[in-house]
């Protein structure tokens, strides 16, 4: 991904202080206040979905995510994101989140967070032997952080109840 030059760049870093501040109407005004004619830019749209996913945006995120998908295939964050939002918009479902980011466990193999989010909506679906075997295609590249999340996510409890 490009760098962006000032001052598109300030108002991104800006972006996120206002995140951390825990405001999202600020930090998408910050980022409104980029040029439109670099509002289309991979690191700006990349920005305005890492703000709308932090302020629980679904219904916008959603479709942002989606889009950046289909414009940059090969960005498995994008797909990442699209499957959270995807759980949890209007309409959304773990079922629809699953048929987004399961075919990406064989895509990014390198990804282990892909492979323990499938994991996470197996479980959901109670389909636990599934779960349990995609968590362990997690830890091959996860290694410890695999279980150090999975400890303690209520998604996964039904494999900790076994």
């Amino acid at each position: 991904m490009e760098p962006l030059e000032p001052p598109a760049s300030h108002h991104v870093k800006a972006a996120f202080g206002w995140i951390e501040l825990g405001n999202v109407d600020e930090a998408l005004a910050e980022l409104d206040r980029i040029a439109p004619d670099l509002q289309s830019l991979l690191p700006v749209k990349a920005s305005r979905l890492d703000c709308l996913i932090a302020g629980e945006r679904w219904d916008d995120a959603v479709k942002l995510a989606a889009q950046l998908c289909v414009d940059y295939p090969d960005e498995s964050g994008f797909w990442l994101h699209n499957a959270y939002a995807t759980r949890r918009f209007e309409g959304g479902s773990i079922e629809a989140a699953y048929e987004i980011l399961a075919p990406c466990v064989e895509r990014f193999p390198e990804e282990w967070l892909i492979a323990y989010n499938v994991a996470c909506y197996l479980c959901k679906m109670d389909r636990l032997s599934e779960a349990e075997a995609m968590l362990e295609i997690a830890r091959l590249s996860g290694a410890e952080r695999v279980d150090e999340l999975a400890k303690e996510d209520e998604d996964l409890s039904a494999l900790r109840e076994l």
